[in-house]
């Protein structure tokens, strides 16, 4: 579906439902399909806050807003982190060996990843609106994060995500503008997944060439 496809049916959703759409949307985003998360609490914003000051604003997008959609996207994201929990040793394990990846790799940095600032990480990672939520909980559940934790700095990462995009569509008032962030969003986001991809990409090419190299050595000795 074309971005401007799906904003419409948001706003219309989000016009007629209330709240209700606004915590769909997140498990939308989290489980089904890549949408831009971002415009949903901006779009509740704009269309759900009539407030005439600022601290009442505030008020009514902190409980209005930003709570249930913060709990509805990290209760809808232990999806994707329990298919990466219990999913990805198996896949990692038997196709593995195709990209030059070993389990036990992968659990020399689950070790790096339990040092204790992982839950920092999710928070920050949770609070910056053009990184893919997926990718958040997948890793997180790849590596074995305590779930508990997982929850909990989610929880912590969402709240400051969601309140500042709602206020955004709330102080905008423009749906024109919000459906320019939108794209604008849409587009950094998938730049991010671009890079991440590249950078997998661009490690195993490396290990390839240096095995490749090696052999090639041992082979001319």
């Amino acid at each position: 579906m074309a971005l401007d496809g799906f904003i419409q049916i948001l706003f219309e959703m989000v016009q007629q439902h209330g709240v209700i759409a606004v915590m769909l949307g997140m498990v939308i985003e989290e489980v089904v399909v890549p949408i831009p998360s971002p415009i949903i609490p901006m779009a509740a914003g704009f269309l759900l806050i009539d407030a005439a000051t600022l601290p009442t604003a505030i008020f009514q997008i902190l409980f209005m807003i930003a709570l249930p959609a913060s709990i509805a996207s990290v209760i809808s994201s232990y999806f994707v982190y329990a298919i990466a929990s219990y999913g990805g040793p198996p896949i990692v394990k038997k196709y593995g060996r195709y990209i030059d990846l070993k389990w036990e790799e992968v659990q020399k940095l689950e070790s790096h990843f339990d040092s204790g600032r992982e839950k920092y990480y999710v928070a920050l990672f949770r609070a910056i609106p053009i990184v893919p939520l997926s990718l958040i909980s997948g890793s997180a559940g790849l590596f074995h994060m305590n779930w508990k934790t997982y929850g909990v700095w989610s929880f912590i990462g969402m709240m400051p995500r969601n309140f500042v995009l709602a206020m955004i569509g709330w102080w905008i008032g423009s749906r024109e503008v919000l459906e320019r962030i939108a794209g604008l969003i849409d587009s950094l986001s998938t730049l991010v997944v671009v890079i991440v991809v590249l950078s997998v990409g661009s490690v195993i090419a490396y290990r390839k060439a240096r095995d490749l190299y090696i052999l090639f050595i041992e082979k001319s000795g």
